[in-house]
């Protein structure tokens, strides 16, 4: 709107403008014309003032003459006349020629010529006719005059007459070129006018468009305000008095519209008092706006009900309002406290869980303990060579006592893993040296024919956690024992550079495809486990270690051409230690 009374202001003063230069230029074409006329008529009358000092000069040579030669009185009234009118007539011709140098010259000529006229016909009058003195003497000069004078009056009119034509082409050409400016002028105000036309209807139809929007705005506004699922109220926020409010609050707080207006919630009960309005809107009158202001409100003739309000500041007719949306939640309110209640039994079981699985660790171990031990001390009773049923049974009780204190340790494990029991204890270790220490041990427990190898790469020195760095190479090592066949090798590989690279790959017989994302999962196993002994727990356990060594596992397998985990480690620095 603005730019718009900018644009026309500019237009009507180019227009204002226009028609002042329009005036301004036809005023002074008006004043050349006149002057040009007023020259016209001067240069005019110019030539009438010769042509009748011409005709007078003609009278008084004739007067004179008859004077000269009858001496008769009649002739002198009439010279004097003459004489008198050709002296006015000339000093009116020299008024005019003032100011033009060349015609005064010939005006002065002029003048001399009538001088000597009257001097001439002066002469009649005191000297008569004599023998000496013919007539005939008089005429040649009188002739002689007139010569001269008809040269000098047709030199001035001639003259006159081309600066009148001068003067009359100056005036065509002044008239001409008004004309063309003031055709011009009149096609740039057409045009101006014409652009201020389009202007003013461009913003015109532009104002409409916007006011067409904005009904469109305001009608969707008012759509969107009174028939919105969640309840809105407008509020004046230095009183809290109600202003409007939408049909879903009404039905939240069981009034009419017409019953709120006009009044407060805490005059209505809707809420407790002054001081929980002061709580609700604090953050948003300090803000300007708040989120999501939990309370409760009480409806007329119902139970309180939850809410979450939204609220923000605006201007309603120049006064400062607080625009509140609310939403009930006195359902989710509900479920929450389900859900925390579930939550609480939930971590009651969980922690009866963990005491159990704890208490079954330690009751469970010292039994086991015990029957390995008995298991160990029959075998020492027993000959060499003597009873080798009692042998392999003896064998039997320990493995099956081995497996079951390992099932224990998984269990103890995952429950601390999920407790948040185990954090890295990172110290000083020579990687090679314990990595093998490692694979040498695992060589009594290896399948007929099989062979563990190991091989290292670059720097020895780390810093890592030897308890559960050696519970990851004790699965992944144990695991490939456990899936490969007999006669077969198992590679331990390990390098040392900006990171540690710890490679594990056996012979066996591999993970299906569609198996591998599902690996790491607590109580999985691979389709293809058969018969093999386990839990699905070890690898669980194993990528929670590697993610609290700051690691990752990589899987290469191909069912029934064995398998390669490679797992890669930050490379810590002992001053990168906390």
């Amino acid at each position: 709107m603005t730019s718009f009374k900018i644009i026309l202001g500019v237009l009507f003063g180019v227009l204002v403008a226009t028609i002042a230069v329009l005036g301004l230029v036809s005023y002074r074409t008006s004043l050349v014309v006149d002057d040009t006329s007023q020259l016209v008529k001067d240069t005019r009358k110019a030539i009438h003032l010769a042509e009748d000092i011409s005709s007078l000069s003609k009278d008084i040579q004739l007067e004179s003459n008859g004077i000269f030669v009858s001496s008769d009185s009649g002739y002198v009234r009439p010279y004097h006349e003459a004489r008198t009118l050709i002296l006015s007539k000339m000093e009116e011709l020299k008024g005019f020629s003032a100011d033009r140098s060349l015609e005064k010259a010939k005006v002065d000529t002029l003048e001399v010529l009538v001088r000597e006229l009257l001097t001439f016909g002066d002469m009649a009058l005191v000297v008569k006719q004599t023998p000496e003195n013919t007539l005939q003497d008089r005429i040649d000069q009188a002739k002689a005059l007139r010569d001269r004078f008809t040269l000098i009056i047709d030199d001035i009119k001639n003259e006159e007459s081309r600066l009148m034509q001068i003067r009359e082409k100056a005036n065509q050409a002044s008239i001409e070129t008004f004309d063309k400016l003031f055709l011009m002028l009149l096609i740039g105000m057409a045009v101006l006018l014409f652009a201020t036309f389009f202007v003013i209807r461009y913003n015109f139809n532009k104002r409409i468009r916007v006011e067409h929007k904005l009904q469109n705005a305001n009608d969707l506004f008012s759509k969107l305000f009174n028939e919105s699922p969640i309840g809105i109220v407008i509020t004046q926020n230095d009183n809290g008095i109600i202003t409007d409010c939408n049909k879903a609050f009404e039905e939240l707080v069981n009034y009419s519209k017409e019953e709120m207006l006009g009044k407060t919630a805490v005059e209505l009960n809707i809420l407790e008092s002054a001081q929980q309005r002061e709580e609700i809107t604090k953050v948003a009158r300090e803000q300007g706006k708040a989120q999501d202001v939990e309370t409760y409100l009480m409806p007329r003739d119902r139970e309180p009900v939850w809410v979450a309000i939204s609220m923000q500041l605006i201007h309603v007719r120049d006064k400062e309002c607080l625009m509140s949306a609310v939403a009930d939640i006195t359902s989710h309110r509900k479920a929450e406290e389900k859900i925390r209640s579930a939550l609480e039994v939930e971590k009651e079981l969980s922690k009866m869980k963990s005491n159990f699985v704890s208490m079954a660790s330690h009751e469970f171990r010292t039994p086991l303990t015990t029957i390995l031990s008995s298991a160990f001390l029959l075998e020492k009773y027993l000959k060499d060579g003597e009873q080798p049923a009692v042998m392999k049974h003896i064998a039997r009780v320990k493995s099956s006592v081995n497996l079951l204190t390992s099932i224990l340790d998984e269990f103890l494990s995952v429950t601390k893993i999920e407790e948040g029991k185990i954090e890295p204890k990172m110290e000083k270790l020579n990687l090679k040296d314990y990595l093998q220490s490692i694979c040498l041990n695992f060589r009594n427990f290896t399948k007929p024919g099989q062979n563990i190898t190991y091989q290292h790469n670059g720097d020895e020195e780390i810093y890592s956690d030897p308890v559960l760095l050696g519970n990851i190479v004790n699965n992944l090592v144990t695991n490939a024992i456990k899936y490969s066949p007999e006669n077969t090798e198992i590679h331990v590989t390990s390098a040392l550079n900006d990171h540690i690279h710890l490679n594990v790959k056996d012979m066996g017989i591999g993970i299906p495809e569609a198996d591998k994302k599902y690996l790491f999962e607590r109580f999985y196993r691979a389709s293809n486990a058969g018969t093999v002994q386990g839990t699905g727990l070890g690898l669980h356990i194993m990528k929670h270690y590697v993610d609290m060594l700051n690691g990752s596992v990589e899987v290469v397998s191909e069912e029934g051409k064995g398998t390669e985990f490679k797992l890669d480690f930050e490379n810590v620095r002992p001053e990168e230690e906390v």
